[in-house]
């Protein structure tokens, strides 16, 4: 018999990791996640900041960026680590670019990334890669306590250091981190 369990997972909404998850791309992890249907889920780590810089990453791809060029990108997760996800809140309508929140926008195109570097947002992120879920595999891992969900957050997004952000988000769901039980590994 295969049952299966519906949970509300409607995107967006931010996924927080419990230490029992054992998955080490996840570990201590608040994902945004941006999308969830029968095909599957795709969200973004916002807490994983790499050793790239905004200065470095640009012109490696031949764009001019007149922002704080020592800006860290993230990894968004790891799958597609080679692919560009851009987090900003501004009026920046261009290809490619779709609303998350009602002022936070996604863009995911080189032309996307000229613009916003030309004239950055003062609340811009760049993630590299995502996190990616196959067709109820999510459901199946919040339903087993794998993720405490908790509304968007473009403070928590773009105004917490990454260092801060999980304590941060259970925190303003009312979590002590210590409450969290380190017990074994949840497969």
């Amino acid at each position: 018999m295969n049952m299966s369990i519906e949970i509300d997972l409607a995107a967006p909404v931010m996924l927080i990791a419990v230490p029992q998850l054992g998955d080490p791309n996840f570990n201590r992890g608040v994902v945004l996640m941006l999308e969830h249907n029968e095909q599957g889920s795709m969200g973004l780590i916002i807490n994983q900041p790499t050793h790239l810089n905004m200065g470095v990453f640009c012109a490696s791809q031949g764009v001019p960026f007149t922002g704080k060029k020592s800006q860290s990108i993230h990894q968004g997760g790891p799958v597609q680590t080679d692919r560009a996800f851009i987090l900003h809140i501004s009026e920046h309508e261009g290809p490619e670019t779709e609303a998350v929140t009602v002022g936070m926008r996604l863009s995911y195109s080189m032309e996307s990334l000229r613009g916003l570097a030309s004239n950055p947002p003062d609340l811009l992120r760049v993630y590299l890669g995502y996190a990616g879920w196959g067709p109820n595999q999510l459901a199946e891992e919040v339903t087993a306590g794998a993720w405490l969900l908790a509304p968007v957050n473009d403070h928590l997004v773009f105004n917490v250091s990454p260092e801060m952000m999980w304590e941060t988000a259970l925190s303003d769901l009312g979590i002590a981190p210590m409450q969290l039980v380190h017990s074994g590994a949840m497969h």
